[in-house]
């Protein structure tokens, strides 16, 4: 597992090159059929279109990756957007150019430049995520000490994922694999050993701000 960027939402930019209509959608995917349906629908949406380039990388190690030109030259449209989504080490994130064709043909080296400037204004106008590899904690303490629980995680680097209010409270977070150690130390430190952790399966985790640990 390794940590990996992603587009939040849906982001779309256009932009006009020698008449030609440019409009680049960027959108967070969960897996290859997601991919497919995204490309599907936005290809409906713009069917009047000259052409509905596509790319995308479908999984969070980088490796399931898919692009189509749609038309276009080939190596003009769908391999440059991709190499834009590599650069930016995204994945879990896919894109759509579609072309609305001005009447002035832009050769071969322009094409790319298109494709390529339309994904990247796109990508720059999305906001991106970290989905980072995570440990996960369940913290079991009494009434009387969660307040002290949540003071000891304040400025901490965590995501809430569950809380449970029983006999005792039980609170689940996640927090970055990298600086785990520290922050399991920290807590239950602060706690002076009044704390009961349990360590739960590590998994991927959205964080939309990253601290240095």
């Amino acid at each position: 597992m390794k940590d990996y960027l992603a587009a939040e939402g849906r982001a779309e930019h256009e932009i006009i090159i020698n008449r030609s209509r440019f409009i680049a959608t960027v959108q967070y995917i969960d897996d290859f059929d997601d991919a497919q349906k995204f490309v599907a629908e936005i290809k409906k949406k713009y069917q009047t279109a000259t052409h509905n380039c596509y790319a995308f990388i479908s999984n969070d190690t980088g490796s399931e990756q898919r692009f189509s030109d749609d038309g276009e030259p080939q190596g003009t449209a769908g391999q440059p957007m991709l190499e834009v989504l590599k650069k930016r080490n995204l994945c879990h994130t896919a894109v759509v150019v579609t072309r609305y064709f001005g009447g002035v043909k832009l050769g071969a080296g322009g094409l790319v430049s298109a494709y390529t400037r339309a994904v990247a204004e796109a990508l720059d106008n999305a906001q991106s995520v970290w989905y980072k590899v995570s440990k996960v904690y369940e913290f079991d303490c009494a009434y009387t000490e969660y307040q002290m629980l949540q003071n000891a995680l304040k400025g901490k680097q965590y995501v809430v994922l569950n809380t449970v209010f029983g006999d005792n409270v039980r609170i689940s977070v996640a927090t970055p694999a990298e600086g785990s150690k520290v922050f399991l130390d920290d807590v239950i430190d602060a706690l002076s050993g009044k704390l009961t952790a349990y360590e739960q399966e590590a998994k991927f985790i959205k964080y939309d701000t990253i601290y240095e640990v």
